[in-house]
């Protein structure tokens, strides 16, 4: 019994360890899988973040090529405005060197028409130039933002990319513990599983043993209460018995001074009865004795006649 009872301690001490070994086990091996999740997560996210930022930087790059080709069609156009300026400036300072040289009034007028419409050609080249001035700064503004976004993406591209085999790396390192882990936490399952069992086993042993136990202290507290009912059972019957034999005792003496007095009392009146009857019967039977004495005497003395006249009769 102390042998298993050692025994079911031990076992319940090796499983307690070995439940303990599996929860943090699979403690482990729920933090690995979802390490290896996150990382396989992180690692299509990283890709799509690649694809996503490469696809905006094509973009990016396309609308950039677009901006500078717009920046050098401008820078041609306003080229060409100013020299059309130029040409018409120097056509006007001519213009106004005939006008002031005209001598009649025909050419002087000619001269004004000519200038009037100079006058307008440079107004809009002008007017031309300003406008292409403008759309070149704001175009050239783009550019920078467009540059300074590509740059920028390129460079979160890098990072990136760097990253991708950091967390490869760590894909593969959680994978290989993973399957560590999930070794440990199935034999250490294994190993509870069989100390449970056993534990199971002795536990029955020891109910099995305890039950006897109990059935035999049973019987033998059966039989104490059992002896202990009988000695109060002849305990009290020895004091009904002593009880009832000082009452009967008392009965019975009550009942026989009782029975003295009238056995006394009957006696002497027996007593009285009897001498009086007695003296009775003693006169008759001496008057009976006297009668059978005479009777008698009479009887003798005919069979001595008789007898000595037989006597007679022989000789």
């Amino acid at each position: 019994m102390a042998s298993l009872i050692r025994k079911a301690t031990q076992l319940q001490e090796k499983k307690r360890e070995a439940a303990k070994l599996r929860r943090k086990g699979e403690l482990e091996f729920k933090k690995a899988k979802s390490l290896t999740n996150r990382s396989i997560s992180g690692l299509v996210s990283l890709q799509r973040k690649i694809e996503s930022s490469k696809e905006e930087l094509e973009d990016v790059s396309g609308v950039l090529t677009q901006r500078l080709a717009q920046q050098e069609s401008i820078q041609r156009l306003v080229a060409a405005a100013e020299e059309h300026l130029r040409r018409e400036k120097e056509a006007k300072v001519q213009t106004e060197q005939e006008l002031e040289f005209a001598e009649s009034e025909e050419e002087k007028s000619q001269a004004k028409a000519r200038l009037q419409i100079i006058s307008d050609r440079i107004n809009e080249f002008i007017e031309e130039i300003n406008q292409r001035n403008k759309t070149f700064k704001k175009i050239s503004q783009s550019i920078e933002d467009y540059k300074k976004s590509s740059s920028k993406l390129s460079g979160k591209i890098q990072k990136q990319t760097h990253s991708k085999p950091t967390l490869q790396n760590l894909i593969k390192t959680s994978k290989k513990a993973t399957v560590r882990i999930a070794k440990q936490v199935s034999r250490q399952t294994k190993q509870e599983e069989s100390a449970k069992q056993n534990l199971s086993k002795i536990s029955k042993k020891l109910s099995e043993l305890a039950a006897k136990r109990r059935k035999i202290t049973a019987q033998k507290k059966k039989s104490k209460r059992k002896s202990k009912t009988t000695k109060t059972k002849s305990k009290a019957k020895i004091k009904r018995k002593s009880k009832t034999t000082k009452t009967k005792s008392k009965a019975k003496i009550k009942r026989k001074s009782k029975t003295t007095k009238l056995k006394s009392k009957a006696k002497i009146k027996r007593k009285s009865k009897t001498t009086k009857l007695k003296s009775k019967a003693k006169i008759k039977r001496k008057s009976k004795v006297r009668k059978g004495k005479s009777k008698t005497a009479k009887t003798k003395s005919k069979a001595k006649i008789k007898r000595k006249s037989k006597l007679r009769k022989r000789k």
